[in-house]
């Protein structure tokens, strides 16, 4: 039978020996010793490159919602989602107003129907919306989001 501890690459605890212990100074205890060299990663260096190393989000996520009075402003969307933004909207406090959600989600789907862009579905009780931007892709095959040409998304 093939040595457990051999295959991993890890020293076999029962050839260890008392006096090879005391000549290495290394004892078979698996935590940290003192000699051990850290990387903390919650000190500001850390920070301070990953920062200049992640790229800076150039789109953005818009997530409108019914004011107090049921209305949902649409003005200005129309800018938002040509830019590449995508808007979520969530009609989910309208659930005992029908015929207000109903206004609600045609207003959606006229802004745009304008911009040549499809409304999809999020939920089954059609209560949250979404509107992919310009430029954004919507696999209905995969149900994958993703930016730019087609082979840009994984092959799952």
């Amino acid at each position: 039978m093939a040595n457990l501890f051999r295959l991993l690459g890890l020293p076999d605890p029962s050839k260890v020996s008392g006096a090879s212990i005391s000549k290495k100074g290394a004892t078979v205890d698996p935590g940290p010793q003192a000699e051990d060299v850290f990387h903390y990663l919650d000190e500001q260096g850390w920070a301070d490159r990953t920062g200049r190393m992640t790229p800076e989000a150039q789109r953005q996520v818009v997530y409108l919602k019914p004011d107090t009075l049921h209305r949902l402003h649409t003005e200005g969307m129309s800018d938002v989602l040509s830019g590449g933004n995508m808007i979520l909207v969530d009609l989910g406090s309208l659930v005992h107003m029908p015929s207000q959600r109903d206004v609600c989600r045609r207003r959606v789907q006229e802004m745009a129907a304008r911009l040549g862009l499809p409304v999809f579905a999020i939920n089954d009780d059609d209560t949250l919306l979404m509107v992919a931007g310009a430029g954004m892709r919507v696999d209905t095959n995969k149900h994958e989001l993703g930016i730019g040409g087609m082979d840009q998304l994984s092959e799952l």
